[in-house]
Parts: structure tokens; sequence; C-alpha cells
């Protein structure tokens, strides 16, 4: 019987975050444990488990999986015990039987010595299993599509929506890929447009606005069977890199001439719309004034210190602010500050104490802030995500009440792209009066009950103010970073001559 191997490895980073994050970060799954941990869950393996198990021509082999939350770029050391533990995996589930192999992986990794991580894997993968096997792979449309990315798989599934909710129709997408490989004889060939574009804003959302009209045709592409697969990837802004930027992609059955055409479309209508793609930020003190006028709940979005884009996510910058209005409504927030919450757990329920809030990894950005507050309720950060249904591990945990204003203090940072953070932790949000989400787009999915929505223009990592960040290795000029940026779009395909089948 034909094998599939399948395996993982997905981490976002913020290059400008300035702590590593370490191989503890991340979950690591192997054997029964990596299957039976997506069963249930809402994630790109879980939806080519929908797809490739239920065929009894095919023996689905779990390998290795290891996924982290966004974080600073990983130290090098940590990335190579990650990475030779993945090759290992593959290695040892290598046998004359293998028929392909799916690969789960996000596309904006980064090491302190590897930038291109993905590719490094795909790499090295491919070496293990030779040029015939098919390698299909699937990623976010924040990715970072590379070269050596391209030239070492054979097709390439990318999310088709933000803020994202088709992770499990994404793994099913990739897992048809590979059916079309191995049971028709698909040969994909690959074109790639790359777009000097970094983009943000309200125009991304997929639902309503110009992005989403460009994501629209891709998919067409694919429904219509114009392509084998189709996107229009946006990056990462905040993992400064060699290939940063914005790309189209289309993949076609051998038809290099189709894939290219298709992939000049996209390119196209992309562009002609990049300059509206941008953040449209609030400012903090106006914001707090203009909340306390709203009739009920708002949100306030800290999209510059998001986790979930790679930042800290111990920014105090809101609560600071909040202060120094002397605001009097009900808000709750959340931040990572591990020594807060040792101090906390050390002090007990109904403890009042004066700490230091924020900072810890980032105090440069957010310089630590003196409070008084009480000790309100205590836990072991272990509770399920909404986004996902997957584990969140955020180590010893700790509401803190200053006043009306009520701070979720975890010791890890974790994805606060839905509520989860505050509903394990007692909080509902309906029930506050300002919301701070970090994360840029979690309010218009998980929110939707709030007045109105702020998106801050504030400090932080993952700062929509892209020209704040000090990019220095993706390349120039790049649309916002510079002025009168110039696009001419230079098809390449993949794979090259040297690795084409005949």
């Amino acid at each position: 019987m034909r094998k599939i191997l399948i395996a993982g490895c997905e981490q976002e980073i913020s290059s400008f975050n300035p702590q590593s994050s370490r191989y503890e970060d991340f979950d690591i799954l192997r054997g029964k444990a990596l299957f039976a941990a997506h069963a249930g869950a809402d994630t790109c393996i879980r939806g080519a488990l929908d797809v490739l198990g239920v065929r009894n021509d095919l023996e689905l082999v779990p390998v290795y999986a290891a996924s982290a939350c966004s974080a600073g770029p990983l130290a090098q050391a940590d990335f190579e015990r990650l990475a030779g533990e993945f090759l290992t995996a593959i290695a040892d589930a290598m046998t004359p039987d293998v028929a392909g192999v799916y690969l789960s992986l996000h596309g904006a990794m980064g090491a302190t010595g590897e930038r291109d991580p993905e590719g490094y894997l795909l790499q090295r993968t491919r070496a293990i299993v030779g040029p015939q096997i098919p390698i299909v792979i699937s990623m976010d449309l924040h990715g970072l599509l590379t070269a050596r990315m391209l030239e070492n798989c054979d097709a390439i599934a990318v999310y088709h929506t933000y803020p994202h909710n088709d992770f499990t129709s994404t793994g099913q997408r990739a897992a048809r890929l590979l059916e079309a490989i191995l049971d028709r004889g698909a040969r994909p060939v690959m074109a790639r447009i790359i777009i000097p574009a970094l983009v943000r804003g309200p125009e991304l959302i997929t639902a309503t606005g110009l992005y989403g009209k460009v994501i629209d045709r891709a998919k067409a592409m694919e429904t219509g069977g114009e392509a084998l697969s189709a996107a229009v990837l946006i990056g990462n802004p905040f993992t400064d890199a060699p290939e940063l930027g914005s790309q189209s992609l289309v993949i076609t059955d051998n038809d290099p001439q189709q894939a290219r055409r298709l992939a000049l479309e996209l390119a196209d209508a992309f562009w002609a719309g990049h300059d509206r793609m941008l953040a449209e930020l609030e400012d903090l003190p106006a914001a707090i004034a203009d909340a306390a006028t709203q009739p009920g709940p708002v949100t306030f979005t800290d999209a510059a210190d998001a986790p979930s884009s790679g930042a800290s996510g111990d920014s105090n910058t809101i609560l600071a602010a909040l202060l120094a209005a002397s605001y009097r409504g009900r808000a709750i927030m959340p931040i990572v500050d591990a020594p807060a919450a040792a101090r906390a757990h050390a002090a007990g329920v109904g403890a009042r104490l004066r700490l230091s809030l924020g900072g810890t990894i980032d105090p440069v950005r957010f310089p630590p802030l003196e409070l008084e507050v009480e000790v309100e309720r205590l836990g072991d950060g272990e509770y399920v995500h909404e986004v996902s249904r997957l584990p969140a591990h955020a180590g010893p945990t700790a509401v803190l009440r200053h006043g009306d204003i009520r701070i979720v203090v975890i010791s890890h940072a974790v994805f606060m792209m839905d509520r989860a953070i505050f509903l394990a932790h007692g909080l509902d949000p309906e029930q506050a009066d300002i919301i701070v989400v970090k994360s840029p787009g979690a309010a218009m999915r998980y929110f939707t009950f709030a007045r109105r929505n702020y998106v801050l223009d504030i400090p932080g990592a993952t700062s929509a103010n892209l020209k704040s960040l000090g990019h220095l290795v993706c390349p120039r000029p790049m649309f916002p970073l510079d002025d009168d940026v110039v696009f001419t779009p230079k098809p390449e395909l993949y794979p090259s001559a040297s690795r084409a089948t005949p």
C-alpha cells in the first residue's frame, strides 16, 4: 500500500521583537499523537486527514509536527535542534512504498542564523525523499514564499481568507493537489510574481475589501479548472527577510503559459489597489475620549503588540493611557508579564500589592508601569483557543484588578485571536466597556457585539505603521517604505529545468 508522510512545522515571527523564541516554545507531536491532536481541530493537517484518511489505498504516516505561537526569531541553535528532529523523523519514515509527502508550514518562520527556515526544511526533505516523490505543502497567505521553497516542492495550497477561517479547507485543497499528482499524473508548473508592496488595513479583509476581490478571482481559477492552485500572498511585513513582499502564485497542470498569464492577471489586479491597502490608525487619547461616549462595549485593537503576528505581548501603552485619562469605565486587557504573574501567585487571591506591569520583554518600547492591584483570580494558563480548538499554554496566570480595569496577566505569549483568554479567566467581554484585543483581525470575527473598533497608532513590534519598524533586509524600493515604487512584473517558473520531470 502506498504511504503518505504527514508532517508540519509552523511559526510566524517578527524580526522586531527583541526576544528570541526557543525550542521549548514549540508543541511537538510525534506518531499517533499527531493525528489525535488534529482530529477535532480546525487545522490544515485536519483537512488533509479528512480527504486522504477516507481512502483505503493509502496509508497515512504521522511523522512529526512542531508549532509555536508567533514570537521573535528562533535562536539558531534551537532551530537546528528542531530541524534535526524534523528531518530525522522524515528519514526514519522513508520506505520504498512512500508515494508522497504533505507538509503543513507557515511561511514566515525566521531564525537568527537562517532567514528561510521553510526553504531549508524543504530542501533537506527533498534530498531525503528524492526528486520523484511529490511534496505538497500548505501555507499562510502571510507567508514569505521563497525560491528555495518553490524549487523543492511540487504544489502549494495557500489560505484564501483573512481573518483566517479556512485552515481545514486549505489542508483539504493541499490533499487534493497531492491526489491530482498521484491519481491523474498531474505535472504542476508554478508561476510566481513578486510584488513590491507590504500591505495592512481593512482592505485586506477578504469578505469586504479590495484584496478579497483579487482572492475571489484566484478561487475562481481553482474551482473553474483554469489552475490547480492560485493565490496572492501578502507576506508578513514584520518578518524582515530577503524575499519579503507580496506575491501572486498560480499552479497549472503542465501549462507554463497559462500559469504565467494567470499569475500576471492576479498581480496586476492586486497592484491596481495596493495604495489603498494601508491601515487607518487612530490616536489613542482621542480613542479613549470617544469610547467614553459610546453606549456599549468597544474594542481597542492593539495590532502593534499582537503575539499572533510575532510581538512580545508585554505592551502597557493602553493601560498607561487609561490611567493618564482617569478613565472610569470597565476595561479588560491581556498582558505578558511572567514576573508579575509569579508575584500574584506568591501573594494569593485577595492580596493587594504594588507591582510593575509590562515591559519585561520590550522595555524600550514599553517602560515598566508601577501599579496598585488586587489579585482576583489565579490560574495555570491551560485552556483551549476558539480559533483553532487547540490548547493554549500561557503558564501561570492572574487576573489583577485596578479600579474597574482588569488585566489578564500571563507568563508566556499565546495566540490572542479570539475571546478565549478572557473567557478562560472568568471575564465576559460583553460586560466590559473597553476590550483590548491584541490581534489585528480578532475584533471583526469574535467581538462583533462591540459598538466600534479602534485600531490604534501605538508602538510595538508588529505596528501597522510600517515605516516605524526599521526594515534592513527586505528588497527596496518597497511600498510603503519608499515613495514612487514602480512595479515591473517578472514571472518566474518553477520547478526549474534542472528538476523538471521529462
